[in-house]
C-alpha cells in the first residue's frame, strides 16, 4: 500500500514510503490478535498501538470514524459539528450564567492570518471565514475551569514550565473553513469560480490560492453532483467535468447577523490595507464589491481542522473539499481515500479530501528528551496554510533531521498540525495592549514538553483558541 503520509522532503522532493497492505473491513486484526473498534472515541491505548506500528490503515479508518462523527445530522438535519458552541459563545455563558441562550455564532477571519502578520489582502481573493467551535465536553472544560479568563491563566502559570489542566479524553474542537457565495461573484449565469486544490509547491513566498490557477466551478441555480470530477487549469473553461453543485459541499444560507459581523470585519481589514498601502483605491473598490455579504448568500465548506483529546498530544486530522476526493492531491492520498469504504459517509461528507497528523516524526518521540530525527508527517490545509511563507515560520525550531540531513519545515506546505498546536502558549507575565506573549509558529518538527520555547510561558493544551478568545478583563 501506498502512503503519503511519511513524506521526507529532501531538496524539495516528496518520498512516498511503501507499507504492506491491510484488509480494509469494520475491524483490523492485529499481530496479537485482538480486534480494534475504528469508532469514535477510541482509547488512547490503541491508537498509541497504531502509531508506534505505523499501523496507518487504523489512523485513517479511525479518522474518517471522526469525519462521520462530525457530518452526521443531528435534529432537524443540522450536522453535529454545526450545534456546538464558539469560544465567543462559551465566554457569553461564563459572563452570563442565567442567560436563556448566547449570541449566533460569528464568523471570522482565520486567526492564523492575523497570527502570521500577513495582509487581508493576501487572503481575501477567496472569501474565507471561520468558525471555530467545541463540543459539549471540551465547552464544560473550558466553562468549569474558566479558562478563557486572564485571572485564571495567571493563576496556573506558576512555574518555569506551566501548564492548564488537560481537556477530557472525549473533548473535540474543530475549525470549519468557509467561502461565502455572494451574488456579485457570480457570472451572468450562475456560475461561482473558486480555486481548486492541486498539489504543493514549495515557495519561500508561501503558495496561496490565488497562484494556484486551478478552479472548478459551481452552478448555483441548478441541482445536481459531480462525485468525482475534474480541474479546470486555465479557470475560465467552464464543462461538465469542471462543474460542480452547491449539494457537492456542506453548506448552510447565512443570517443576517452572520453577514453584518462579516462586512464589518470585511471592511475593518480592507481600510487597513488601503491606510497601509498594501492595496490601491481600486482594489480596495473591487475586493469590497465581491466580498461584501448579504442575508441568504450560501455558504460551503472548503477545508477543516479536528483535533480530538483521545491521547495527550490530541489525535489530529484536517479535511478539506476536493474535486476528485478517490484521487485526492498531496497531502492526501489513493489510501487515505480509499480508506473511506465502509464508514457510510454522506455525499457531501464523501467529497473531502484528508490528511492526519497522529505524531510530529516517525517514529513518534516521547513526550520529553525525544529526538528531532526521522521521517516527516506533513500534515497542513491547503485551504489554511498552503499560502504561509518562509516569514510566517520560526526557522530556529522548524527543522527536522532525516538520515542525517537537515530538512528546513518553515512553510505552510510543510507544516504539522501536532507541532503548530503543541507551541500553543502564553506568558501572563507579559501583557501589553490586551495581548500575551506567545511562541511563533512552527512547521513540521519534534517539540518537547520541556522545549525552550514553553521556558516562562503557560502551556495551553494544544488550543490555539484560548489564546486568541482571553479575557483580559477577567
Amino acid at each position: 500500500m501506498k502512503t503519503n503520509r511519511l513524506i521526507a522532503i529532501l531538496a524539495i522532493t516528496a518520498v512516498i514510503t511503501s507499507c504492506n497492505n491491510h484488509k480494509k473491513d469494520k475491524h483490523y486484526q492485529h499481530a496479537d490478535n485482538t480486534k480494534v473498534n475504528y469508532g469514535y472515541p477510541a482509547d488512547s491505548t490503541s491508537i498509541n498501538k497504531w502509531i508506534a506500528a505505523n499501523d496507518f490503515n487504523a489512523m485513517y479508518k479511525h479518522s474518517w470514524n471522526v469525519w462521520k462523527h462530525l457530518t452526521t445530522p443531528v435534529s432537524g438535519g443540522v450536522l453535529r459539528y454545526q450545534t456546538w458552541s464558539s469560544p465567543k459563545q462559551i465566554l457569553h455563558k461564563l459572563n452570563n450564567p442565567s442567560a436563556n441562550a448566547a449570541p449566533e455564532i460569528e464568523f471570522n477571519k482565520p486567526k492564523q492570518f492575523g497570527h502570521a502578520k500577513a495582509k487581508q489582502s493576501d487572503f481575501d481573493d477567496t472569501n474565507i471565514v471561520e468558525v471555530v467551535a467545541y463540543n459539549p465536553s471540551a465547552e464544560k472544560f473550558a466553562i468549569d475551569n474558566k479558562i478563557f479568563y486572564m485571572s485564571t491563566l495567571k493563576a496556573m502559570q506558576t512555574g518555569e514550565y506551566s501548564q492548564i489542566p488537560e481537556f477530557p479524553h472525549d473533548a473535540i474542537t474543530v475549525k470549519p473553513v468557509y467561502k461565502i457565495i455572494t451574488q456579485n461573484s457570480l457570472n451572468e449565469n450562475g456560475i461561482f469560480t473558486m480555486s481548486a486544490w492541486h498539489g504543493p509547491q514549495y515557495q519561500d513566498q508561501g503558495y496561496p490560492e490565488k497562484d494556484w490557477v486551478s478552479c472548478i466551478h459551481v452552478d448555483t441555480k441548478n441541482k445536481g453532483n459531480n462525485d468525482n470530477g475534474r480541474i479546470d487549469y486555465d479557470c475560465s473553461k467552464i464543462t461538465t467535468e469542471n462543474t460542480y453543485f452547491v449539494d457537492d459541499f456542506i453548506n448552510f444560507s447565512i443570517s443576517k447577523q452572520q453577514s453584518d459581523e462579516y462586512n464589518q470585519e470585511i471592511i475593518s481589514g480592507l481600510k487597513s490595507d488601503l491606510k497601509n498601502k498594501s492595496i490601491t483605491q481600486a482594489e480596495y473598490d473591487n475586493q469590497l464589491k465581491h466580498l461584501k455579504t448579504s442575508e441568504g448568500d450560501t455558504a460551503i465548506l472548503v477545508g477543516m481542522h479536528v483535533g480530538t483529546k483521545e491521547i495527550k498530544r490530541w489525535v489530529w486530522q484536517t479535511f478539506w473539499w476536493s474535486p476528485n476526493p478517490d484521487t485526492p492531491s498531496i497531502p492526501s492520498s489513493d489510501d487515505i481515500a480509499s480508506a473511506r469504504s465502509g464508514i457510510g459517509l454522506s455525499k457531501q461528507a464523501r467529497h473531502y479530501a484528508m490528511d492526519i497528523a497522529y505524531s510530529m516524526i516517525i517514529p513518534a518521540q516521547p513526550y520529553v528528551g525525544g529526538v528531532n530525527e526521522g521521517e516527516l508527517v506533513i500534515g497542513f490545509n491547503p485551504y489554511l496554510e498552503s499560502g504561509f511563507g518562509t516569514d510566517v515560520f520560526d526557522a530556529k525550531t522548524s527543522y527536522v533531521y532525516n538520515n542525517g540531513s537537515k530538512v528546513k519545515t518553515n512553510l505552510g506546505t510543510m507544516s504539522n498540525c501536532m507541532s503548530c498546536h503543541m507551541s500553543a502558549a502564553v506568558n501572563t507575565a507579559v501583557s501589553v495592549n490586551s495581548k500575551v506573549s506567545s511562541p511563533p509558529y512552527v512547521g513540521d518538527t519534534y517539540l518537547s514538553y520541556k522545549d525552550s520555547i514553553f521556558q516562562k510561558r503557560l502551556m495551553l493544551d494544544f488550543a490555539w483558541s484560548i489564546q486568541s478568545n482571553i479575557d483580559t478583563l477577567k
